[in-house]
């Protein structure tokens, strides 16, 4: 007798807790929606981006996961309401390396032939080394080493896109 009480107890714990969690499941949808313009809160304080996008210091990042030129990668980003990434601080580019993987992503990083110098598509001063300058190569990508390296601007690459969070 004292076997039977103890299954008959045992199911009614576990009917109950697939009830409660089904109650729970219902009334608490999923925070994150499943379209492209939903959002969800990235930090305690409030900052949101966009599903897929990652977060860091205020600034929402999107890789890419098709290839396009550097034109085609610049007009994706500005659909997305924002353009290629800015990856002017050590931190920043830490954590684009840390997040990119073994792939190589355009950013927004340009030869400007008549300064004979790199700039930034925002026009800011590029502090850095950009590595295989070949004459032919005037975009810059960023990912599968530690490094800025040059490459061709009509080679399709992945790219990263960057706008301020919410």
């Amino acid at each position: 007798m004292n076997w039977w009480c103890m299954i008959i107890s045992g199911l009614i714990v576990v009917v109950l807790k697939i009830v409660g969690m089904t109650l729970f499941l219902f009334y608490f949808p999923p925070i994150s929606g499943n379209g492209d313009n939903s959002f969800r809160p990235t930090e305690s304080s409030g900052t949101v981006c966009p599903s897929s996008w990652n977060f860091h210091q205020g600034r929402c990042f999107l890789l890419s996961t098709s290839e396009m030129s550097w034109n085609k990668s610049m007009d994706m980003c500005k659909e997305q309401d924002s353009t290629l990434a800015i990856v002017n601080t050590p931190e920043k580019l830490e954590f684009l390396q840390k997040i990119t993987g073994p792939e190589k992503y355009f950013i927004g990083l340009l030869y400007q032939h008549a300064k004979k110098n790199w700039h930034w598509i925002n026009n800011s001063v590029f502090n850095g080394t950009v590595t295989n300058p070949l004459q032919e190569f005037h975009c810059v990508t960023i990912g599968l080493t530690n490094t800025f390296d040059a490459a061709s601007c009509n080679t399709p690459y992945r790219w990263i896109c960057e706008k301020r969070a919410k």
